[in-house]
C-alpha cells in the first residue's frame, strides 16, 4: 500500500492489517528459507554455479521488497501511538 492510502485508513483497519502481517511474515520467511535451501543444496552438489547464485539473488530480493508494506504499517501505527 502507498503511504497516502495508509494515512487514510482508520485505526481499526490499521490494526487488522497488522494482524494479517503476522501470517505474511511466515510466508516470506518460508520463501527466503526455500531459496537459501536450494542454493545450499546446489552448492553442495555442483559448487558455485548459476543455480547456486540465482536462488540467493531471489532471497535477497524477497527480503528487501516483501517486508516493505509491513514496515509502512508499523511506521503508521507508531505515528498514531497504536503499537
Amino acid at each position: 500500500m502507498e503511504e497516502k492510502k495508509l494515512n487514510e485508513l482508520t485505526n481499526e483497519e490499521l490494526l487488522v492489517l497488522k494482524k494479517k502481517s503476522k501470517s505474511t511474515k511466515v510466508i516470506n520467511a518460508s520463501i527466503i528459507g526455500f531459496c537459501v535451501g536450494i542454493a545450499g543444496y546446489s552448492l553442495f552438489v555442483a559448487g558455485i554455479t548459476w543455480p547456486t547464485i540465482f536462488p540467493l539473488l531471489l532471497a535477497v530480493i524477497a527480503y528487501k521488497y516483501l517486508g516493505k508494506n509491513e514496515k509502512a504499517v508499523d511506521a503508521e501505527l507508531k505515528s498514531r501511538n497504536l503499537s
